[in-house]
């Protein structure tokens, strides 16, 4: 995408390695919030910085401005992996836990499959900024879905977590 945005190919791998190498400090600088915040509002903070900082990053052809938001938005996407997996496991009963999560998290990986044909398609037909815009109405769908009807897990057990999810089945 950012060759895409006129930048020179060295200076994307240049810029993609300094926010690579920022990606492992999200999870220690979480460590000091991520059992204070619910998970499900982890899940749904992180979607809403993900939207934003990518619209920011369509946007941006300065080299520090780039680097910057490329990592802050690393740094997002990295929250909302832990976030979403641990939320996830807190959601399905003991006894089916395990399946229930493999059995999401298979199709979550079969979607990705789609997803780079998808935005190869955007940006070729309608440029970087449509990627992220995309990208931002993924994110609003799963705010959206999390924060009306995702339960609440923080200082409740997993039994009652799942209360409702066990009495559907």
């Amino acid at each position: 995408m950012l060759i895409a945005q006129g930048i020179h190919v060295s200076q994307t791998l240049e810029y993609s390695f300094i926010i690579a190498f920022a990606y492992p400090l999200f999870p220690l600088v979480s460590s000091l919030f991520a059992d204070r915040i619910e998970r499900k509002w982890q899940v749904c903070l992180s979607c809403i910085g993900i939207a934003v900082f990518g619209i920011a990053f369509s946007f941006q052809t300065a080299a520090g401005p780039l680097i910057v938001i490329g990592t802050v938005q690393t740094m997002m996407n990295a929250w909302l992996s832990f976030s979403a997996h641990n939320y996830q496991a807190e959601l399905f009963p003991t006894r089916i836990r395990a399946t229930a999560v493999g059995f999401v998290y298979s199709w979550s990986r079969f979607s990705t499959i789609f997803t780079g044909f998808i935005i190869a398609a955007i940006l070729q037909h309608f440029g970087v900024p449509a990627v992220f815009l995309f990208v931002a109405s993924a994110m609003a769908v799963v705010v959206v879905s999390v924060a009306l009807f995702g339960p609440r897990t923080n200082n409740r057990s997993l039994e009652e977590i799942s209360r409702p999810v066990a009495e559907l089945a």
